[in-house]
C-alpha cells in the first residue's frame, strides 16, 4: 500500500476512534460521529481546492503542503511536471537542432499543408524560389505559376522530379520532388541542378561530336583496307590482319552510329504524333534480319495481329525491337526459341520478346540497359554487339513515356516487354 494512502487511513481510523470515545461519554456517539465526518469533508476539501488552484495556475512553484493521500497526489503531479518540463526542454532542443540543420543544407524544403498553403520553409528556399515571410499561408500554385508545376502539384504523383526554369533568377534550372506526409501535407525539395545540367549537357555534346568526328577516319581506314586487300600481290600472312582491321573497323563504326542514336535520343523531346506503322510486317522484317544472324541456330514465334498499328516512327519502332531480338539471337545458344507476342490494352501496346535461353541473374537485371554494362566480367564480348543497344531501347521508350520491363532468373530465360502508350 502506498505510504500516502497508509496515511489517510490511519488519519481515518483515529478520528472515528476519537469520535466514538467522545461520543460514547457524551451520549451523542451519532451526532459527534456525523461532526467528525463534517470536519474531515471540510479539510479534505479544503485541500483539493488549495490543489486545483495550483493546477489551474500551471503547477508554478512548490505545491500545496499536505500530507496523505492528497499530498502523495500533489507530489506525484509535481514529479510528473517536471518530466514534462525536461521532456518539453528536449523536444525544444531537437526542434532547434533541425531547423539549424534544415536551414544549413543546400536544398530548399518547403512544407505544404493538405490545401496545397505554405507552412514552412528554410533559408535555401526562399533564395531559389524567391518566397518572403508574407507568403506564409498562401497557396503554392499562386506563387509559382507554371503550368507544369500546377500540374504536377495538383496531381500530387511525386514518383518523379519535376525540372522547371527558376522564375526570379535568370539561366537557373530548379528541379522538385515531393513527399506526401502527416494528414495530407507535403514536403517539396527544391535542388538547383543548374551546374549539373550543365555537365550533362557537356558531355551529351562531347560524345555527339567525337562519335562524328570518328567517322571520317574510321571511314578512310575501312576505304584502305579493302583497296589493300584487293592487291595483286599481298605478302604473306596480311590478309588475315587485314580482315581483323576490317572488323576492328567495322565494330567501332557500329559504336559510333549507336553513340550518335543515343545522344539524339537524350537530346531530343517528345516525338511527335506519327502514322500507324503495322507491326507485324516490321516484325516479320527484323525476324528476318535475326534469322540471318542467327545461321538456323534460333527458333522464332511472332504473334501479332496483321492488322495492329502503333502510332510511333517506324525508325523508333524498328531500333527497340531490332535491339532486343537481335540482342535474345546473341546472347542464346543454339536451339533457343525466341517468342514476340503483341498485345494491346487500354492504354498500352506491349510486345513481349521471350526466350528460353540462359537467362539473366536478377541481380544484373537494374544495370543491363547501362551504357557498356555487360552481365558477364570481361569487357570484351564475342556477341558483335556494343553495349548500346539496352540503353537506346530504355531511351527511346522513355521519350514516348513508355517502359522497359524485364523479367529474368539464370537458365530459365528471360522476357522483355516493350510497353508504348497509346495517348501521349
Amino acid at each position: 500500500m502506498r505510504p500516502g494512502l497508509s496515511s489517510e487511513l490511519r488519519r481515518i481510523i483515529g478520528i472515528t476512534v476519537f469520535c466514538l470515545f467522545f461520543g460514547v461519554s457524551a451520549q451523542a456517539t451519532i451526532e459527534v460521529l456525523l461532526l467528525g465526518c463534517v470536519v474531515y469533508l471540510l479539510w479534505s476539501l479544503r485541500m483539493v481546492l488549495r490543489l486545483f488552484a495550483w493546477v489551474d495556475g500551471g503547477m508554478r512553484g512548490s505545491p500545496p503542503d499536505s500530507d496523505g493521500v492528497w499530498g502523495e497526489i500533489s507530489d506525484t503531479l509535481n514529479r510528473q511536471r517536471r518530466r514534462h518540463r525536461r521532456a518539453k526542454e528536449k523536444m525544444r532542443q531537437t526542434i532547434t537542432r533541425t531547423m539549424r540543420m534544415t536551414e544549413a543544407l543546400d536544398e530548399g524544403m518547403l512544407v505544404l499543408n493538405s490545401d496545397r498553403s505554405l507552412d514552412w520553409w528554410n533559408y535555401a528556399a526562399e533564395s531559389l524560389v524567391g518566397l518572403r515571410s508574407l507568403d506564409r499561408g498562401t497557396a503554392i500554385i499562386n506563387l509559382i505559376r507554371d503550368p507544369a508545376f500546377v500540374t504536377f502539384i495538383n496531381e500530387a504523383n511525386f514518383s518523379e522530379p519535376l525540372r522547371l526554369a527558376s522564375a526570379n533568377q535568370s539561366g537557373r534550372l530548379l528541379e522538385f520532388s515531393g513527399s506526401h506526409f502527416g494528414r495530407g501535407e507535403v514536403v517539396l525539395i527544391v535542388t538547383d541542378i543548374t551546374r549539373v545540367h550543365g555537365l550533362e549537357r557537356m558531355r551529351k555534346e562531347f560524345v555527339a561530336n567525337v562519335s562524328h568526328e570518328l567517322r571520317t577516319p574510321l571511314t578512310v581506314i575501312r576505304g584502305y583496307i579493302e583497296t589493300l586487300k584487293a592487291l595483286p600481290e599481298v605478302p604473306s600472312g596480311m590478309d588475315k590482319a587485314f580482315n581483323n582491321i576490317a572488323v576492328q573497323a567495322e565494330k567501332m563504326q557500329t559504336l559510333a552510329d549507336d553513340l550518335i542514336v543515343l545522344s539524339k535520343l537524350e537530346s531530343e523531346g517528345t516525338p511527335e504524333a506519327c502514322e500507324p506503322i503495322n507491326v507485324s510486317a516490321l516484325l516479320y522484317e527484323i525476324v528476318a534480319d535475326a534469322r540471318e544472324l542467327s545461321s538456323g541456330k534460333h527458333r522464332f514465334d511472332i504473334q501479332c495481329d496483321e492488322q495492329l498499328g502503333f502510332q510511333v516512327s517506324a525508325k523508333d519502332l524498328r531500333s527497340t525491337l531490332g535491339n532486343v531480338i537481335l540482342n535474345a539471337v546473341r546472347h542464346n545458344p543454339r536451339g533457343a526459341k525466341i517468342e514476340i507476342n503483341v498485345t494491346e490494352e487500354d492504354n498500352h501496346w506491349n510486345v513481349a520478346i521471350r526466350d528460353d535461353g540462359i537467362g539473366i541473374d536478377p541481380i544484373e537485371i537494374p544495370r543491363i540497359t547501362e551504357r557498356f554494362y555487360r552481365v558477364d566480367a570481361s569487357r570484351n564480348s564475342t556477341s558483335g554487339g556494343t553495349g548500346l543497344g539496352l540503353a537506346i531501347v530504355k531511351h527511346t521508350l522513355n521519350r514516348y513515356g513508355g517502359s522497359l520491363v524485364i523479367n529474368s532468373r539464370s537458365d530459365e530465360g528471360a522476357e522483355f516487354l516493350c510497353r508504348w502508350p497509346k495517348a501521349r
